[in-house]
């Protein structure tokens, strides 16, 4: 006789920017306090923003599916990449720049934040390099347009690419 259980063991939670149920992670539970902090605070809307851009890494074989948390994207210009995780962000900040270089072909994307529950860290993605923390350091909507206006930022040279990869790779399987 086989028996079967309806309830389920994981936690779903409703996602502020799609509406769906969404399984209750660390990231997921960054990107939902970040979410009304973004649109009520700081400007953004919700159509500024994709949500889970996905790059797949390949390495010995090896393929990981990486994701950006949230991507803001204004006017047709991808300008900033938000990553969410547990613990301290200054451990995940290569990722994450990793992450903004390599998600689009024709350019890096110029700014990217790491972010916990706590904590966030606003990334300058061409330097390669932390210029404040906090979730005050975040720009408004209005302050990243003004950022970007120096439009568009170089593409990531061929020869960089491999090392981009293997720093995400490393950041998203060993953490």
């Amino acid at each position: 006789m086989a028996l079967t259980c309806e309830a389920s063991v994981f936690v779903k939670i409703p996602c502020y920017f799609t509406g769906k149920l969404v399984l209750d992670t660390d990231r997921e539970r960054i990107r939902q306090k970040m979410a009304p902090f973004l649109m009520e605070e700081l400007g953004y809307r919700i159509s500024d923003f994709q949500v889970d851009r996905e790059i797949l890494i390949e390495i010995d074989r090896q393929k990981v599916l990486c994701l950006a948390d949230l991507v803001v994207h204004i006017d047709g210009r991808f300008l900033m990449v938000i990553r969410g995780g547990p613990g301290s962000v200054v451990t995940r900040e290569s990722g994450t720049i990793a992450v903004a270089r390599l998600l689009e072909p024709d350019y890096i994307i110029p700014w990217a934040v790491q972010a916990s529950l706590i904590e966030a860290a606003l990334l300058d993605v061409r330097g390669k390099r932390a210029v404040a923390y906090g979730w005050d350091a975040i720009p408004s909507r209005s302050k990243l347009l003004e950022m970007t206006s120096d439009w568009p930022p170089p593409q990531l040279p061929e020869k960089r690419m491999p090392v981009e990869r293997q720093i995400l790779y490393s950041y998203d399987t060993h953490g």
